[in-house]
């Protein structure tokens, strides 16, 4: 897709906007998905533990990782998070 005023604002505010927004705008524009997809794997990988990304971090403790962070999406997706 072309950089254009437009998109610049989508993926901005799409970095800015909280979970429920998110999922709005992931819903809303399908051919940015990929580029949002992106901005919430950068999220995450500054938000995993030191040396998440190394080789020597067990392949357990990955998938634990990953799974744990799926779940408080399910849980915020369907409102069961505790307030």
């Amino acid at each position: 897709m072309k950089m254009t005023g437009i998109h610049d604002k989508i993926i901005a505010e799409y970095e800015d906007a909280d979970f429920n927004r998110r999922l709005h705008m992931y819903l809303q524009f399908p051919r940015l998905r990929s580029e949002f997809i992106l901005i919430d794997q950068r999220n995450l990988n500054a938000e995993s533990p030191a040396g998440f990304t190394s080789p020597r971090f067990a392949l357990a403790a990955r998938i634990g990782v990953l799974f744990s962070s799926a779940a408080v999406c399910v849980k915020k997706l369907f409102g069961l998070a505790s307030a």
